[in-house]
């Protein structure tokens, strides 16, 4: 639940999945106070600050309820865009946007301070930075991404898009969002962030009732089987070797680790989202795979 609560005040503030719900509205909002009044589960505090800074809004000292059990806070979030406050209320995706976030921590809601106070021990804030941008005449975007939770390590992500035309997607329709994507990048500097953050809820899929360790180990070599399998103009040895060792490693891959896709013919949303083996057969041609890393010594 960690890992998916790290997204619970981008969410709200780019895609806007809680204002789906509600009428949209054309009139302009009237600063940045009145944004965050718009997002319902985002709560103010006495030392809450919202600032209206050159290009969108600027919040310190907010927090989200994801459950009655968990709530988050955050210190302080920025969010640019052009023309943030006429088209954040139309339910139109943005053109451009900017979030900024900076100190992103659970805080527990048990019912008892002592076991909240004890949970709050081992609470580790979250920055993290996203960041994309189109251009209409082009029908070209760009996408980063970053998450940083101190010690325990950084995750970088990165997209090169084309066929984008976010000009006319409505917020609720996200999903139906179409591009090519041309590029995609990832860089993994683990410490224990994966383990922590996004081990969990993969994890959380398999039997309860069971040791998941054979299932994993299983898996594991069925998609290094898979990949194996990868015409070597797709996928160098070296690469394979690199991935074997990252897929081997969960669900703690410590060390440094980057993976790329570069697609000459693009690799499109549509064809992805259809799944069948016809459609992702043509996705793989002209892919190139490029992987490196390794296990961080003890």
């Amino acid at each position: 639940m960690r890992a998916l609560g790290l997204f619970a005040l981008a969410f709200p503030l780019l895609s806007q999945p809680s204002l789906a719900e509600l009428p949209v509205k054309t009139e302009p909002l009237a600063d940045c106070a009145a944004l965050l009044a718009s997002i319902p589960d985002v709560r103010t505090k006495e030392d809450t600050s919202i600032e209206d800074i050159d290009g969108g809004c600027r919040a310190t000292n907010l927090s989200f309820a994801e459950t009655e059990y968990v709530h988050f806070r955050v210190d302080e979030v920025t969010l640019l865009s052009p023309d943030l406050l006429d088209r954040f209320p139309s339910g139109k995706l943005f053109v451009a946007a900017e979030l900024t976030v900076k100190g992103l921590r659970a805080v527990p809601q048990t019912g008892s301070p002592l076991q909240d106070y004890i949970i709050s021990l081992t609470s580790t804030d979250i920055d993290f930075h996203l960041a994309y941008k189109t251009d209409p005449a082009e029908l070209t975007g760009d996408v980063d991404f970053e998450l940083s939770a101190g010690k325990l390590g950084r995750l970088a992500l990165s997209a090169r898009l084309s066929d984008v035309d976010p000009g006319n997607v409505e917020m609720a329709d996200v999903t139906d969002f179409t591009a090519t994507i041309d590029h995609l990048g990832a860089s993994l500097e683990d410490s224990g962030l994966f383990a922590s953050f996004f081990a969990p809820p993969i994890l959380g899929v398999l039997p309860p009732d069971e040791d998941p360790r054979p299932t994993i180990a299983a898996t594991q070599e069925t998609v290094i089987a898979t990949l194996s399998e990868v015409p070597e103009p797709m996928l160098s040895p070296q690469s394979l070797a690199a991935l074997s060792a990252l897929i081997r490693a969960f669900p703690k891959p410590e060390g440094r680790w980057t993976v790329s896709i570069d697609s000459e013919t693009g690799l499109s949303l549509d064809l992805l989202r259809s799944g069948g083996p016809a459609a992702l057969a043509a996705v793989a041609e002209g892919i190139r795979i490029t992987a490196t890393g390794a296990l961080a010594l003890p």
